[in-house]
């Protein structure tokens, strides 16, 4: 006989502590050494078998370990493993958190009056309030009852809905159900019963069953583990009668482009066989581009019970559609892979010479960008001194822009507010800028119609959390699946796309020891779908740091911000990329003499690799000797005449051109102000004084180090109700 292999034994390979609570070590791996204390999710048996709470496999686990099995058993002689201990409770606990939930007029039962669950039916399905513990604090969670039998119950617990996303913390899931087994859930079951109306969660089932709490011939149930799980056969066989199946309408297409509702409902009626219908949740046609309409929503709009039996009435028996043969597949479907398939040297002729920026090094032209700060750290000014930049024209941190027009959608801050701080930073009548103070991510179809007629170089989401209207967590891994839309727009409509976004705590202080990307609130899938992203890092001396990252590098930008001007200025000048200077010479002869050409018309006249072209005049135009102007599709690039004198400018440039290549960039690293602006007293509210060119230029430093930062720090937070940003 052969012997046994030795059994894994989880703790000696893990230290738990006296409760039996560990981290878990495949969770460490994925997030970091400094990922654990409070994140005690690998739990032990006494037989020393394992589990962790957040979802690892006992494969990742130990691959973590560097303890992986040493031989593989096939699964189809492999012993099945115990289904998971379910958890009851009492129905004094159940009245404990009844009582809890009416002891006072808290925020639980306005979200439940919200979704038209009245007190009485909050009596009669006994529905409560209790605590559920999290990583970093507790929440307060609506408890749902699930009878389980002998006079216990199960408990499914939603989590703060009430809470906004900004609010929640970053493992926040919306639904615990921990020890809840995959049942029904009966909201009405008389014992006379033929049919079942079986709704897709639990307040449907709630709303639907209350409506039917004098009928003798209608069930309501809904299962407890949501619709894309079907419970096994003998929990469908306590469904009475024929089943019609109300599923979620206009749900969201997942990636696969499966929709959740319609595919879940297909399911339960592919197990139920012929007692299943599958039926329509009554809608008008104002409801149909509401995003997962559902049977609580269509009693709200006060459809009665008539109309869901109206609908049960027409329900459909659910048909599988016939699988294809191989054979099939190969010779009569047509293969949507073969219109996306290219040959390399179509790629190699089709795709750009180069890669066209918005603002050199930190914005490309067409794809989508985070900047993430703390709160208060002047995020939102930041994003207004772009826009400012983008639709004048100016230079931004010191770097030449394209022109364009630019498209705010400001969801957090009043009109007047917005107006202030253009006040402060300059802003004239005439700037191609347009706003829009609300706006969700179920409306996109109808931004992208506005900016296609807009056409705006620059389209601003200020903040993320405002504009999500899904129910997707932050610190979901799906959150990619609702930006990726914004993504393909800015690549479609040739334009960047901008999120303004939150981090967690970040200084300056702590910036060399982090990976301040981390600090990015939510799942690593916001930061994954954008092209780069902006951590603005401040600390308590008001001196900050702009970190930038992209595919074509790195930047790490020292910033600050005029308290006069509400502007953000770089503290270092830009050091773009050093250029031929017989290229330089060959262009600007070009520019001189026709006055204006695009990239591939001067390409064609000098015979210059258009890549080559792309970097010479962004220098150029960095050095003021040209412009860009035209629309998305087409940049024209002009000569600059600041001499009126175009050939004695282009013969000085040419005179002067190994000289200013040799000393690199020497620009001043901050704009010179007005000679003279009337500014608020901030000692004497309403008071005005006139400032000199000397003492504005005295307010901003020149020059880089820790004086100039400290010279700047002195002039910043002196308007607080203008800088009061997101």
């Amino acid at each position: 006989m052969s012997e046994s292999p030795p059994t894994f034994d989880i703790r000696q390979h893990v230290a738990f502590d006296p409760r039996g609570r560990a981290v878990c070590p495949s969770c460490r791996r994925d997030k970091g050494e400094r990922y654990g204390k409070k994140n005690l999710s690998l739990v032990p048996n006494t037989e020393g078998a394992y589990k962790c709470h957040r979802g690892c496999s006992p494969q990742e686990i130990r691959e973590a370990l560097g303890q992986l099995p040493s031989r593989i058993v096939p699964t189809a002689i492999a012993c099945q493993s115990k289904p998971p201990a379910s958890v009851t409770i009492s129905a004094k606990q159940v009245g404990r958190a009844h009582r809890q939930l009416f002891s006072q007029n808290g925020p639980a039962r306005r979200w439940l009056h919200d979704r038209g669950i009245t007190q009485e039916m909050a009596a009669h399905y006994q529905l409560g309030i209790t605590l559920k513990r999290g990583s970093d604090r507790d929440l307060w969670a609506i408890s749902i009852p699930i009878p389980a039998g002998d006079g216990r119950f199960y408990r499914k617990l939603r989590i703060a809905p009430w809470l906004s996303a900004d609010r929640l913390p970053a493992d926040y899931q919306p639904w615990s159900q921990y020890g809840v087994p995959a049942t029904v859930y009966f909201t009405h079951r008389p014992a006379t019963a033929t049919q079942t109306y079986l709704c897709e969660g639990e307040w449907d089932a709630i709303a639907l069953g209350w409506q039917v709490r004098d009928r003798s011939d209608i069930a309501v149930a809904c299962f407890t583990c949501g619709c894309n799980t079907v419970p096994p056969p003998e929990v469908l066989e306590r469904l009475p009668g024929r089943v019609t199946v109300f599923y979620d309408r206009n749900d969201k297409p997942l990636k696969n482009g499966t929709v959740p509702g319609e595919a879940g409902a297909q399911k339960v009626a592919q197990a139920l066989g012929d007692r299943a219908r599958i039926a329509l949740v009554p809608q008008r046609p104002e409801h149909a581009q509401i995003h997962g309409w559902d049977v609580s929503d269509a009693l709200n709009a006060g459809f009665a019970l008539a109309d869901f039996a109206e609908a049960a009435e027409r329900a459909v028996l659910f048909v599988p559609p016939a699988v294809a043969t191989p054979a099939e597949t190969r010779s009569d479907a047509p293969n949507p892979l073969r219109s996306r398939l290219v040959h390399n040297d179509t790629l190699l002729d089709r795709a750009p010479d180069y890669t066209e920026w918005l603002v050199p090094d930190l914005l490309t032209a067409n794809e989508l960008f985070l900047l993430a700060a703390s709160p208060r750290a002047g995020k939102s000014l930041l994003a207004m001194t772009l826009a400012l930049s983008i639709a004048s024209g100016q230079k931004f941190l010191n770097r030449p822009v394209t022109q364009g027009s630019v498209l705010y959608i400001c969801c957090e801050d009043s009109e007047t507010k917005i107006k202030e701080r253009e006040i402060a930073q300059g802003w004239t009548r005439g700037l191609p800028v347009y706003w829009l103070d609300r706006f969700k991510l179920s409306e996109l179809s109808h931004l992208r119609a506005i900016a296609e007629e807009l056409e705006p170089r620059l389209i601003v989401f200020d903040t993320l959390s405002r504009i999500r209207d899904d129910g997707i967590s932050e610190s979901s891994a799906e959150m990619s699946r609702c930006l990726e839309p914004l993504q393909e727009m800015a690549a479609e409509l040739n334009c960047c796309i901008l999120l303004v976004h939150h981090t967690g705590k970040v200084k300056l202080d702590n910036a060399d020891k982090i990976d301040v990307f981390e600090t990015i609130r939510g799942s690593s899938a916001i930061r994954a779908v954008c092209r780069g992203s902006w951590v603005l890092a401040a600390d308590d001396n008001s001196c900050y740091r702009l970190c930038v990252e992209h595919g074509y590098g790195k930047e790490d930008l020292r910033l600050a911000l005029d308290a006069s001007t509400l502007r953000w200025q770089s503290l270092g000048g830009w050091q773009p990329a050093m250029v031929n200077p017989t290229q330089a010479e060959r262009v600007l002869d070009y520019l001189n003499r026709e006055r204006e050409g695009t990239i591939d018309e001067i390409h064609a006249a000098t015979g210059l690799p258009k890549r080559s072209l792309y970097v010479v005049l962004s220098r150029l135009h960095g050095e003021d000797k040209v412009s860009k102007a035209g629309s998305r599709q087409q940049i024209v690039y002009k000569y600059t005449d600041d001499d009126n004198s175009c050939r004695a400018s282009a013969e000085c440039h040419r005179k002067s051109q190994d000289g200013i290549l040799g000393a690199g960039n020497k620009e001043d690293a901050l704009e010179t102000p007005e000679p003279t602006q009337q500014l608020s007293n901030p000692g004497s509210p309403g008071e005005v004084k006139s400032v000199s060119s000397e003492e504005r230029q005295a307010s901003i430093p020149h020059e880089e180090g820790d004086t100039a930062i400290k010279q700047a720090s002195n002039k910043l937070l002196t308007n607080a109700c203008l800088l009061d940003s997101s």
